[in-house]
């Protein structure tokens, strides 16, 4: 549910709340359990006057005093000097305090509390009757203590309904450093999971646009339904109305939002257009007791440059490439299951070729375990169509592919070994086009592991070498790639049966794959080590895939270990056969500790860039990639850190993304200013040129951009911020 109004939650601190409980349906009546003091007088029958570190505790809290007299006929408490009531999560002090624990109301003046040591303040008066309100007058709070206080939040007076659901505060102004920052004449929000229609925390924000400005306000319709209306304007543009509306049922959920904008001043400016923009999402899933899923993802927009422009990312980095339409349907049983969904994905860069669309698509899979044995049946039926005119990569206009593969297999365990034995036959049928064609194939599969393990009290150890051969008779006679993707040829991938991914291409060689498995883990200090190395060895040359033509074989290994300190390294390599080039490759760094100093260094390198395809869309396409990137957050004390982040591409000499800046942050307050370049794709010069009808372009940097811009964020701790997360600019997307 919404995060709202965060500091009149804190400013509550729980208050009484959960230390000081009223009487409800449940008998929660407080009672005394003891009474100390260095001196107890008896001043009648009933009445005690108690001096000298007088201590009471109750089943909720102790209250601490200088002096405190008791009447125990009445149960009534009234203290001074020095007053302390203590709980688990809260701390509070007072000039003086009665409590009167048959009707449970009490009474405190010149109050100061601390709640978790996170929430600090004072209050003139704090007042807690039996029927169930709380009241407290001329409040201040922040989430400083008073010796560093930075920023003080102010209200006149602060009441708490009956139902302990809802609160009211009146006359709230914000400071910081002692200068008036905003005034609020009066809120009324809820307290903790409590769902109430409010305004939400506004959002202010200086973008590629201008300012850009957003007010929430969240209707409670029910306690399964609720919408959020968010108007917004955007200098540069104008104003834009959403609506997000969410549901929850006992089977059911889900979200529909929905946003307007009537005229974009800037896009009509750079496109000579004026149209009316709009972008709405529908996202449910529902389960039933019988099995059976449906679910629906399904987005629209006016144009395909909306979340360039109307995306509420203040950095602007974020570009969508595509959305979805999807619907989907499953239901399993037992050992079956059966699935079917119709999908679309709309492109919205057209730097990309669009996929198929998927109309519709239904698979059936079962599988029966009988002793040693398992019977596996795979049936997939699909339709998929073209629609687009631009069409680089000559995608077939319309395909229908039926998929039927049956599979057995025998595996025996014992304690240091595992033998399989996978036997199968996979019938794949085409019509493309009113032509029909085939690529069928029959398969086996012989995999033996063997597991060397040594376990002493400092260490464990595990070595294990495998072997797998792979028997394919057939040739792979089809050269699309509908929903079939090349895998990146690691350790695992090496051992598998098809290097693709989908079901139209599979590697048509017959191999064997040797390869080892080395783990080692230190309990002591939680170091641990992993390192593999492989080989596939084939019938014939390895098979080229595009216009390559590749090595013999090639060796894969890994390396993942924890070095000194809290350095690590994760690594992935492909080396040709003599070991003198690597043809694809990865390695990382990462170091952090608890002091707040951080860095992450990463390469990626692939030397000959393969594709399903013989059709290139730019003639940078065969050059290979060679790019490093280096993200770091260093604390230099408490309050200071520096930060950084740069992407660059080695081939083409050039930085992609330079980020670097500083952050200072207290208890209570986060400032900091970051300056940022980096190259964007510019889907309107693009777009322009070419008048809306894509065409083959030689080099895709003739439609980049570089940008270069200053960002400053500054966040009160509880309150919210202004600017953009560091932690989202410094990610690494591209590497992910």
């Amino acid at each position: 549910m919404p995060k709202k109004n965060l500091f009149i939650s804190l400013l509550i601190l729980n208050l009484a709340l959960t230390t000081m409980p009223i009487n409800g349906k449940e008998d929660q009546s407080l009672r005394i359990n003891s009474i100390n003091a260095e001196l107890i007088e008896s001043q009648s029958e009933d009445i005690l006057l108690l001096k000298g570190n007088v201590v009471i505790k109750s089943d909720k809290f102790e209250l601490w005093s200088d002096e405190a007299t008791y009447d125990r006929r009445k149960e009534y408490i009234e203290l001074k000097g020095n007053i302390k009531a203590l709980s688990k999560t809260l701390s509070m002090g007072a000039e003086e305090m009665r409590a009167d624990f048959l009707r449970e109301e009490f009474y405190l003046s010149e109050s100061s509390f601390s709640f978790l040591e996170k929430g600090f303040g004072n209050a003139s008066n704090i007042s807690i009757r039996a029927e169930g309100a709380i009241e407290l007058l001329n409040i201040s709070m922040s989430s400083c203590k008073d010796e560093d206080l930075r920023w003080d939040l102010q209200a006149e007076k602060i009441t708490i309904l009956e139902n302990r659901q809802n609160v009211i505060a009146e006359n709230i102004k914000l400071e910081i450093n002692e200068v008036p920052v905003f005034y609020i004449p009066y809120v009324r929000s809820a307290i903790g999971n409590e769902k109430f229609s409010g305004f939400l925390t506004p959002s202010i924000k200086q973008g590629k646009d201008g300012l850009d400005l957003s007010l929430p306000y969240f209707l409670s319709l029910a306690p399964n339904y609720d919408l959020t209306i968010t108007p917004r304007y955007i200098q540069e543009r104008g104003t834009v109305v959403s609506n997000d509306a969410r549901f929850l049922t006992s089977n059911s959920s889900g979200a529909i939002s929905f946003s307007f904008m009537s005229k974009d001043r800037k896009f009509k400016d750079e496109n000579q257009k004026s149209k009316k923009r709009w972008a709405g999402k529908i996202k449910t899933q529902s389960s039933f007791d019988s099995g059976l899923s449906f679910k629906v993802d399904s987005q629209h927009i006016s144009d395909r440059f909306y979340f360039e422009d109307l995306d509420d990312d203040i950095i602007g980095s974020q570009q969508k490439d595509y959305i979805t339409k999807s619907i989907s349907i499953d239901w399993s049983k037992n050992n079956l299951r059966i699935k079917g969904n119709l999908k679309k994905l709309e492109n919205l860069n057209p730097f990309i070729s669009d996929d198929y669309t998927v109309k519709p698509n239904f698979k059936l899979n079962y599988e029966k375990g009988i002793g040693n044995f398992k019977f596996k049946v795979l049936a997939d039926h699909a339709k998929y169509t073209f629609e687009e005119n631009y069409n680089p990569l000559k995608r077939h206009r319309e395909v229908e592919r039926d998929l039927f593969e049956p599979s057995i297999s025998y595996n025996v365990k014992t304690n240091f070994s595992t033998f399989v034995i996978d036997l199968g036959t996979r019938k794949t049928d085409y019509e493309i086009n009113l032509l029909s064609s085939d690529n069928s194939y029959d398969w086996a599969e012989l995999n033996y592991k063997i597991f060397f393990d040594k376990t002493d009290l400092n260490s464990f150890n595990s070595i294990s070498p495998m072997f797998k051969a792979i028997w394919v008779d057939g040739k792979n006679e089809f050269s699309d790639g509908i929903d079939s993707k090349l895998l990146n040829l690691n350790f695992d991938t090496l051992f598998s049966r098809n290097w693709y991914s989908g079901g139209d291409l599979f590697l048509d060689q017959n191999r064997f794959v040797i390869g080892l498995e080395y783990n080692h883990f230190n309990p002591s200090n939680n170091k641990e080590r992993y390192i593999s190395l492989g080989r596939a060895y084939f019938e014939d040359r390895e098979p080229s895939i595009g216009e390559f033509n590749l090595k013999d074989s090639s060796i894969v290994t890994e390396f993942k270990s924890d070095l000194i300190g809290n350095l690590k390294i994760n690594s992935s390599l492909e080396l040709d056969s003599n070991l003198k080039k690597i043809s694809r490759g990865f390695i990382g760094f990462t170091y952090e500790d608890t002091t707040g100093k951080s860095f992450q260094l990463r390469s990626i390198y692939k030397r000959d860039i393969q594709y399903l395809y013989n059709s290139t869309i730019w003639n940078d396409d065969v050059e290979s990639i060679n790019q490093i990137e280096l993200i770091s957050h260093w604390k230099i004390n408490e309050q200071w850190a520096i930060f950084g982040k740069i992407l660059r591409d080695e081939e083409q000499s050039n930085s992609q993304d330079l980020s670097y800046g500083f952050q200072y942050s207290n208890c209570c307050l986060k400032v900091g200013l970051m300056k940022r370049k980096w190259v964007d794709q510019d889907f309107y010069t693009y777009t322009n040129s070419i008048n809306n009808s894509p065409l083959l372009v030689d080099d895709i940097s003739d439609f980049e951009r570089e940008r270069d811009n200053l960002y400053v964020f500054f966040e009160m701790t509880e309150l919210g911020r202004l600017g953009k997360k560091v932690s989202e600019v410094l990610t690494s997307k591209r590497f992910e």
